[in-house]
């Protein structure tokens, strides 16, 4: 296809954008000189030049040596019809211009100049070679970054055991000191049961109490030592350990009195639970000592979630608050280490009872530890 003028000069039409950003090399030329009115950016790439070294100048003194392309030039211009050439093999010179397109200006009916597109730069040989080197450059690429890649998969598996082997070391260990505690608190236990036994009865109370608060300790730390976990102390487990090592160390085998224990899965922080531990000691030791004159009755440990808190409750079925003594009521100043305990936890305590129908202590604390404002 011709291109129309409508006047029998080159105007800088010739030269609009769509031109300059072709993406195939072009250019234009004007005259039976073929003077370079305009060649595009692909078009420069492709001979090496720039626009200021090839604009004005006849096309010949870019391409010397194609005469093949010089002839197609003259035969357009002469003729004003558009014509193309491809080599069957590329040529050694002017390999660039191998395979290439014309098309006339034309203007008042003739031609004023030729239009340029080289429609390939590489023959197919080339391309394959061309395409062929960039899939291998393409998968030695890929291999590198799979190498990277198991490089750093093993390192990090490396460092994901170290890790664990750490965290199981600390484990190992943290049970480990626990299970010496526990024992070293056995002993103590025990040279404290020699001393009750040396003492007379009516001196005896104080070592009993501290036995017994000792021993709650101990089954803490046996816990700790046989559990899988060390963040956290499962309370109905605790419950119970506290449960049995009371009836064996204050009640006697014949004893009326029970201690029952209906506790849910509810963990505390190991922190906390020596407190608690003791908190429950004294309130069950307070109702083995005063709730049951009669020498019979049932001691309920209770503990459950309620929302994100914690509720203890000590209960029995005794006496009740009016036939005991004021001083050893839970919150009088017989009870000191009730309150100092349940501080400890951050909670708050309720009593609850009457002559006859025994007494209820429930004390709530925070689920999780709440630090408090510096």
């Amino acid at each position: 296809m011709a291109a129309n003028l409508t006047s029998d000069s080159m105007p800088a039409r010739l030269s609009s954008p769509w031109l300059e950003h072709a993406p195939s090399p072009m250019a234009t030329v004007e005259g039976a000189t073929h003077r370079v009115r305009d060649i595009n950016a692909a078009f420069r790439r492709l001979i090496n030049t720039t626009r200021d070294d090839a604009e004005g100048k006849p096309f010949c003194e870019l391409l010397p040596e194609n005469g093949e392309c010089l002839a197609l030039l003259d035969h357009v211009y002469h003729t004003g019809k558009p014509a193309s050439f491809t080599e069957q093999e590329r040529p050694a010179r002017a390999p660039a211009f191998w395979s290439y397109t014309m098309w006339p200006v034309m203007a008042d009916g003739r031609a004023v100049g030729v239009v340029i597109q080289v429609t390939e730069t590489a023959p197919p040989p080339e391309r394959t070679l061309a395409m062929n080197e960039a899939l291998l450059l393409g998968s030695l690429r890929q291999h590198e970054l799979t190498a990277a890649a198991d490089s750093a998969n093993i390192q990090l598996q490396v460092e994901i055991g170290q890790r664990r082997q750490s965290e199981r070391d600390a484990l190992m260990l943290t049970k480990e000191i626990s299970h010496r505690i526990k024992n070293n608190l056995q002993i103590v236990v025990t040279l404290i049961a020699n001393e009750i036994r040396r003492t007379p009865a009516q001196f005896a109370q104080g070592y009993v109490a501290t036995e017994s608060r000792i021993a709650a300790i101990a089954e803490l730390y046996d816990l700790i030592s046989q559990s899988s976990r060390v963040e956290s102390v499962s309370l109905d487990a605790y419950l119970r350990e506290i449960a049995k090592t009371m009836a064996a160390s204050l009640l006697e085998p014949s004893s009326g009195i029970s201690i029952e224990v209906k506790a849910q899965a509810v963990d505390i922080d190991p922190d906390r639970a020596v407190s608690f531990g003791l908190l429950v000691n004294e309130l069950a030791t307070n109702a083995i000592k005063h709730a049951f004159p009669r020498g019979t009755g049932r001691i309920m440990l209770i503990v459950e979630r309620v929302g994100d808190q914690i509720e203890l409750t000590v209960a029995d079925d005794g006496v009740g608050m009016a036939a005991k003594d004021p001083s050893k009521a839970p919150g009088k100043h017989g009870s000191d280490y009730v309150a100092i305990f349940v501080r400890q936890l951050g909670g708050t305590i309720a009593v609850s009872g009457s002559d006859g129908t025994g007494t209820s202590v429930r004390i709530r604390f925070p689920l999780l530890v709440v630090s408090s404002p510096a």
